[in-house]
């Protein structure tokens, strides 16, 4: 008995369909959105707290992934890929949101008089140079350790979620963790001696 085309989608391997979507083939990309959309819009959810907005944000990385789709060099697996896109996005939006919702509020909220403000500047400067950091190491590093760290997902949840071995994903993070630490000590150096 043979398998009809969409059965034999469901079973090649991302990269197969990327290449035929790349080649004109864009059927092949409902077949992506299929495999993935439960984990895109899972991770909306979290971000966005409401039903109708994780939809919306879920169609709106789909079509993102899309778009940039020419890019994707198969060097990380896809999962991977697709998640740092709908990750960004999931970020930006939930930075806009929570700019709306304070804009709208008439409560005044004052600042944390427990640290000073050389304190707080301080953490400040670190929080921009984590971020400013993160997108100098490569992108599965990127991508998970803002999985687990950012998001608090365990192992086994990243496992699952871009379909990697769970030691595979320690020792990524393990690397990513030596190479942030790296870049922390020449950090420090710099602002001494700077």
């Amino acid at each position: 008995m043979s398998l009809s085309i969409a059965e034999k989608r469901k079973a090649e391997p991302d990269n197969e369909l990327v290449r035929r979507v790349l080649a004109g083939d864009v059927e092949a990309y409902s077949t992506i959105v299929a495999r993935h959309q439960a984990r895109v819009f899972y991770l909306g959810l979290k971000f966005l707290r409401r039903t109708e907005d994780a939809e919306d944000f879920a169609q709106e990385a789909f079509i993102r992934a899309y778009e940039k789709l020419s890019s994707f060099q198969g060097n990380v697996p896809f999962a991977a890929w697709l998640y740092r896109i709908a990750f960004n996005l999931a970020v930006n939006k939930y930075h806009l949101k929570k700019r709306q919702v304070q804009a709208v509020s008439t409560v005044d909220i004052l600042p944390d008089s427990s640290f000073s403000p050389e304190h707080r500047l301080l953490s400040a400067e670190l929080a921009e140079w984590v971020r400013r950091t993160l997108h100098k190491i490569p992108d599965i590093y990127h991508v998970l350790i803002r999985m687990h760290f950012f998001e608090g997902l365990s192992y086994p949840e990243i496992s699952k979620s871009l379909e990697m071995p769970v030691n595979t994903i320690k020792s990524y993070i393990f690397r990513a963790k030596e190479l942030l630490r790296q870049k922390m000590r020449a950090w420090d150096k710099e602002a001494v001696h700077g």
